[in-house]
């Protein structure tokens, strides 16, 4: 498997992007697209100057900071909004590199409620997780709970496609909250703590 190296002391962005890489590369076999492609892509947010630079070749990609001078593909994204489509350029050039880059951006998600046990196993180890926690599914009429029985301490409400790419760490659920995509009822101290724990996902380092 291809391995993820990030810049020392590294930002944010760049700790998102590499967890969502090793993401993508764990659910992919043989190396997906990325094992064809080489070369240097850059992705830039939309809305603020936050923007990475990943060098892909020999079997390592490479994440830092910033815009390198010698990107042949550049990708601009609403990283507030995973369902937004990017922009990119440089496909036609380098159609290889752009797809696998584009693959690798887009980790594999499965059902909600699989990517949900999956983060609250993850979550429920920790000693000041909140708990219950409820998660209803509002276009399958369905919801499930975990840690416990009882009046759930934090409730989440949203669409399957939403709540699963929260509970895969493929989308931020303070921000999909402020956006109105998803609904969470809960105290202001478990509102805090499960926040910073869907974050600590987002970077792979729950």
């Amino acid at each position: 498997m291809m391995n993820v190296e990030l810049e020392p002391d590294a930002v944010p962005m760049v700790r998102v992007v590499g967890a969502m890489a090793r993401r993508t590369l764990e659910r992919w076999s043989g190396g997906g697209p990325i094992g064809r492609a080489s070369g240097v892509v850059v992705l830039r947010s939309m809305n603020d100057p936050q923007a990475v630079t990943m060098r892909i070749g020999d079997g390592v990609l490479r994440i830092e900071r910033g815009v390198a001078g010698d990107a042949e593909v550049i990708i601009d994204a609403d990283l507030g909004d995973s369902s937004a489509k990017p922009r990119v350029e440089g496909a036609a050039r380098h159609p290889v590199l752009a797809l696998a880059a584009s693959k690798l951006l887009d980790p594999p998600v499965a059902y909600w409620c699989d990517e949900a046990d999956s983060f609250m196993r993850k979550a429920l180890a920790h000693r000041d997780c909140p708990r219950p926690i409820s998660i209803v599914c509002t276009d399958e009429g369905r919801s499930a709970r975990w840690g416990g029985d009882g009046e759930p301490a934090i409730e989440i409400h949203g669409t399957a496609e939403l709540l699963a790419a929260a509970m895969s760490g493929s989308s931020n659920v303070a921000e999909e909250v402020l956006a109105g995509r998803l609904y969470v009822v809960g105290g202001l101290r478990d509102l805090s703590m499960l926040t910073r724990l869907t974050i600590d996902h987002m970077f792979g380092e729950l």
